[in-house]
């Protein structure tokens, strides 16, 4: 499984087009010379997922253990298809974000890229810089309460 580490800022060029950072496309190596990635909104950040096409394979495993008729399943199951984009890397490591995409996570002419072990996401730099500075203000809770 590939994992991303780090925080990377690449410039989005007019065409929507952006350079997936070194380090990942490390992470992804593929002896083809291009990469499969999905993309997709994320719905609990405002920002953009993108996972390897492999790794995508775990939502599919969620749907697997829902009932087939369970509403929660045909929206859950709308949302991780209908909403996503399969892209590929061009040999220079770029990928080209959709418009749609770009709208979504207000992207400009510089994008950052933030790990998150099997997945990362595209960002905005200002509001990648508030998610994280947000998320280090939790982290004091993620520790182990020690009995007085």
């Amino acid at each position: 499984m590939s994992q991303f580490f780090g925080n990377h800022e690449n410039r989005l060029d007019a065409k929507g087009r952006v350079s997936v950072p070194a380090p990942f496309r490390a992470a992804l190596k593929s002896d083809l010379g291009t990469i499969a990635l999905i993309l997709r909104p994320s719905y609990i950040s405002g920002c953009i997922e993108v996972w390897p096409r492999a790794t995508y394979q775990v939502w599919q495993e969620k749907l697997d253990q829902m009932d087939r008729f369970d509403p929660e399943r045909e929206a859950l199951a709308t949302l991780l298809y209908s909403e996503a984009w399969v892209v590929e890397t061009d040999k220079e490591g770029r990928i080209l974000i959709p418009g749609d995409l770009v709208d979504y996570a207000n992207l400009k002419d510089a994008v950052n890229f933030l790990g998150r072990g099997d997945h990362f996401h595209i960002w905005e730099p200002q509001a990648a810089a508030a998610f994280r500075k947000a998320s280090r203000a939790l982290a004091p809770g993620f520790a182990p309460k020690v009995p007085a």
